[in-house]
């Protein structure tokens, strides 16, 4: 189970990278208008880390992407 959720957090945070680089936006803005420190932003789009339902929510809003299409083919 460990490595399943490894795969589903390395997804998540690859989809994340996706969006954020299609609407041009800096790792180091979108940390800052979510209000979420960069390094744990870092760590999310890498998948080390298992984010919060709120902290999505934020990215998701700010990339203007629905939740749901963050976990698309997670």
């Amino acid at each position: 189970m460990y490595m399943r959720g490894n795969f589903i957090y390395k997804r998540l945070g690859e989809r994340i990278v996706i969006e954020r680089h299609r609407r041009k936006i800096s790792q180091e803005q979108l940390a800052f208008i979510t209000d979420i420190d960069r390094t744990y932003l870092a760590r999310i789009e890498r998948g080390e880390a298992n984010p919060t339902v709120k902290v999505l929510s934020k990215i998701s809003r700010l990339l203007s992407v629905r939740l749901s299409r963050l976990f698309k083919g997670v």
